[in-house]
């Protein structure tokens, strides 16, 4: 039988409805292999097989949002180490003090996904995640179908993003509208 694509997600503590998403993006590749997905534990639970899972992982996902919090860190150093193929995706909020110290230290070396809003990451991490299955396509053993199946996926995503009315901002603001006279 072959192997299941691992997944590792580091991520903040109140990311809970990002970790949601996650799961549920996952679950509507059109990829027959099986998926292990491992998270950040939460507290009380052991890190030793989160650390393992890291380095076992095919993808290490970083998601952070207000804080970092441990075990973050010692999960994000051993893929480093371990030049695990990493997507970064950073919330646009207020971020404590280490989340900042994290992006001063970290941020201008790696690609970075920002995302507003639980919509817009569900779309981010979706065609980021795809290109990653596609780029490790050999490593993984994907069949054609499966290749194809995202290749046609990813082709929907940016036809929707193409397709999407521009989100106005800037109307939460004061300003004076003219009229017409």
């Amino acid at each position: 039988m072959a192997e299941p694509i691992r997944l590792f997600v580091s991520s903040s503590p109140e990311l809970e409805a990002e970790r949601e998403v996650v799961g549920q993006v996952v679950a509507g590749l059109p990829v027959r292999l099986g998926w292990e997905i491992r998270h950040t534990p939460k507290p009380g639970e052991a890190l030793a097989p989160a650390l393992e899972a890291v380095e076992a992982a095919h993808l290490y996902v970083f998601i952070l949002g207000m804080d970092y919090a441990a075990p973050m860190g010692l999960e994000w150093g051993r893929a480093v180490r371990a030049r695990k193929r990493t997507l970064v995706f950073v919330k646009e909020v207020p971020h404590s003090p280490a989340a900042a110290l994290w992006l001063s230290e970290h941020g201008a070396k790696v690609e970075r996904i920002a995302f507003d809003s639980l919509a817009a990451f569900r779309h981010a991490f979706e065609r980021h995640l795809i290109q990653a299955l596609l780029d490790l396509a050999e490593t993984l053993r994907l069949h054609l179908d499966e290749i194809e199946g995202l290749a046609a996926r990813m082709k929907a995503l940016e036809e929707a993003a193409l397709q999407a009315p521009a989100v106005a901002r800037g109307a939460d603001r004061s300003a004076i509208i003219l009229g017409e006279r």
